[in-house]
């Protein structure tokens, strides 16, 4: 079957389980913020964005999902799932919030093993 994208299979079992680990992250992040329920709102006000910001977040992360598992362009989903989370760090340290520290950093992480694992 000849699809116009091609799903990105790593050369390893660790490339593989990285990838599709930080996808994943992302893609649960996305539903997440898309779902745009108050207290989701909430945090972006608190944050110093809009409440609309939650949706611009959901598309991004979602975006940067698809493109992390996406051949030939998983540097571009790790380079904007890194602006992404670079950001939200920014803001909750910012407002000196460190107990919402935890998820970004993770997020980040993820990406950081992604592009050593797998060599982005």
């Amino acid at each position: 079957m000849n699809l116009p994208i091609q799903i990105f299979t790593g050369a390893t079992v660790l490339e593989n389980v990285l990838v599709w680990l930080a996808a994943a992250a992302f893609f649960v992040g996305g539903i997440v913020n898309m779902s745009g329920h108050q207290k989701i709102r909430a945090g972006f006000v608190q944050l110093g964005f809009p409440s609309w910001w939650c949706w611009v977040t959901a598309a991004l992360e979602l975006l940067t999902a698809v493109l992390l598992v996406t051949a030939g362009v998983r540097y571009i989903g790790v380079a904007l799932g890194a602006c992404i989370m670079l950001a939200a760090i920014a803001a909750i340290v910012r407002i000196r919030n460190y107990r919402e520290l935890p998820p970004p950093v993770v997020f980040l992480l993820l990406l950081v093993l992604v592009t050593v694992g797998g060599h982005a």
